[in-house]
């Protein structure tokens, strides 16, 4: 499933960062996120994705994940915009110091795959 979500170079580079010491910990990752939560039928993967990267830029130093949400989020289909609205909304109830460093890790990526300047929806 982690594949089917992540698509398969992110899985692979995701097991290879944290290499001899922590595949065990991939591992764990991949079969509970992966194998199990987006297993469920409540929410889509988008909606998942939605959640999981205001959480995380809810929670803050945590940049290298929340690129890596970027990037699933971007191949689900959830549009820069969204995902910038999504930050917005994050910093009324996390605090915008948190929200804005994560609109910084946005833009970066928005950047790198040149989707910028955004478009209204």
């Amino acid at each position: 499933m982690a594949e089917v979500v992540a698509g398969e170079e992110a899985v692979h580079s995701f097991i290879e960062a944290l290499g001899p010491v922590g595949g065990y910990v991939a591992d764990l990752v991949i079969d509970v996120v992966f194998g199990r939560l987006h297993t469920r039928p409540a929410m889509s993967h988008a909606e998942r994705e939605a959640v999981t990267i205001a959480v995380i830029a809810a929670l803050g130093g945590a940049e290298e994940q929340l690129l890596l949400h970027l990037r699933i989020a971007h191949r689900l289909g959830i549009s820069p915009q969204k995902v910038i609205e999504i930050l917005a909304h994050t910093g009324a109830y996390a605090g915008f110091p948190r929200s804005l460093s994560a609109i910084g890790t946005a833009k970066r990526f928005y950047e790198e795959i040149d989707a910028l300047p955004l478009r209204e929806e």
